[in-house]
């Protein structure tokens, strides 16, 4: 690998590059079959850790709950901004509402006390008891790995490669095919912290961030596994993956160039990182060689990548919980308790019956529903007779993304600065396009 003519191309840079790299594609992005499906190792030592945290996960949600809440209020009392306590716990007004309503869900569930729509099987033990258990032992055991995917270089060198491609097509920089991989094989919140990471780094603009995460943090295979279970469509398993990856592919491409996320300046967080452009003359494969050589040389000293880490699991945990037990818990009692989803779902039965989906009725809720919590499209649908109708249920709950239970709250916590309004909009504006793709491809592959 010596060149006289570029010399930082030796064996022992290359292997820094090489080494962490390849053992991240093993953790993050190599296939692997377990019971019948397909995951990547760090999802599998996520539920390790989900096993095994289990019994003393309620109260460890409740400390970090409450701690968080507590720790807001005596920052914002003293005016503490600035330190690990200050970027732990110094929030906005209206962060601190969300942590103080949170740590408050989160005493009303593990006690079970108060109105039984707040720590109710349906709402409040859905949050505490499955979702926020899922996303804490998710970020623990992806936080301390995730510099072997973003310090030593397989971002460049993947982005390189592909840069002209995703540029084409979803008009983002070629990194974003990582975070698209980690999504669809790990989970989607784990493609999400990988994007917030690039931008808070400058290698996404603020439009390319929202775009990417907007597009492309869709449910793991697992996921899509146990959707499919829920609305009994197992037997056509690969007509209803191959469906959502089609329709996936057009919505990224599509929606992307419409408001809202057309409207979003691209304006960088930090100094933009242009190492995707090849210089003229340039060989492709050589420059993608350059860049990851040149980030994997400069990657932080180990024990400083540790402590990085765990201040940004810390960050996640206190910032992320409680205000995903807050805004997911609302999200449900909503859907669970309140007729807003039907009164939304009107314009969307009426959209089912011009395309002649069977029970348009009973499929509209299922349509906007997912903004709550992706798994509830199902659940509503499950009773539904016609095949085409759950087949189309299904595609949809997996292609529409933002869902304020995870990923919306993920993106809102962020630096990626949108609002809720930007999110709907997002979300409504996949769902209508995504409708009549899946009944042409639930008609053609059913029928």
């Amino acid at each position: 690998m010596d060149s006289p003519s570029d010399p930082s191309l030796s064996l022992k840079s290359v292997l820094r590059f090489a080494v962490p790299s390849l053992l991240s594609l093993l953790l993050f992005l190599a296939p692997l079959p377990v019971n019948g499906g397909s995951t990547v190792l760090v999802a599998v030592l996520a539920e390790f850790l989900n096993d095994r945290l289990g019994p003393v996960l309620p109260v460890l949600i409740l400390a970090i709950s409450t701690s968080s809440a507590l720790l807001a209020v005596y920052c914002r009392w003293r005016r503490i901004d600035n330190g690990l306590l200050g970027q732990l716990f110094g929030v906005s007004f209206h962060w601190l509402l969300l942590r103080l309503l949170g740590a408050a869900f989160a005493t009303m569930v593990f006690f079970e006390f108060g109105p039984e729509a707040v720590w109710g099987a349906n709402t409040g033990q859905t949050m505490m008891g499955q979702l926020v258990p899922t996303v804490m032992t998710l970020f623990l055991a992806v936080i301390f790995l995730l510099p072997l995917m973003t310090e030593y270089g397989i971002m460049e060198f993947v982005g390189v490669l592909v840069s002209r491609f995703f540029r084409f097509l979803f008009l983002l920089p070629g990194r974003g095919a990582i975070d698209a991989v980690a999504s669809w094989l790990g989970a989607a919140p784990l493609g999400a912290l990988v994007t917030t990471q690039q931008y808070e780094r400058g290698h996404y603009n603020h439009r390319e961030a929202l775009s990417i995460i907007s597009s492309f943090s869709l449910a793991s295979v697992a996921f899509c596994v146990l959707i499919a279970g829920i609305l009994d469509v197992t037997h056509i398993f690969l007509q209803f993956y191959g469906s959502v990856a089609i329709v996936s592919i057009v919505l990224a491409m599509v929606i992307c160039r419409l408001p809202p996320l057309s409207w979003m300046p691209t304006t960088y967080h930090t100094e933009a990182k242009k190492t995707e452009l090849v210089p003229p003359g340039a060989s492709v494969w050589r420059w993608a060689l350059q860049q990851a050589v040149a980030k994997a040389k400069d990657a932080d000293p180990l024990p400083q990548q540790l402590r990085h880490s765990a201040v940004k699991l810390l960050d996640l945990w206190f910032g992320l919980i409680p205000s995903v037990i807050a805004i997911g818990t609302v999200a449900l009692m909503v859907a669970e308790y309140t007729p807003l989803f039907d009164w939304i779902a009107l314009p969307f039965r009426l959209y089912l019956e011009l395309l002649s989906v069977p029970e348009a009725a009973a499929a509209a809720p299922a349509m906007v529903v997912g903004f709550a919590d992706m798994i509830l499209p199902a659940v509503l649908g499950a009773g539904i007779e016609s095949e085409l109708t759950r087949f189309i249920i299904a595609g949809i709950s997996v292609s529409q993304v933002i869902y304020m239970s995870e990923i919306g709250a993920l993106i809102l916590r962020s630096r990626i600065k949108t609002t809720v309004w930007h999110l709907a909009g997002i979300f409504l504006l996949r769902t209508v396009i995504a409708i009549p793709l899946f009944v042409l491809l639930g008609h053609l592959f059913l029928d």
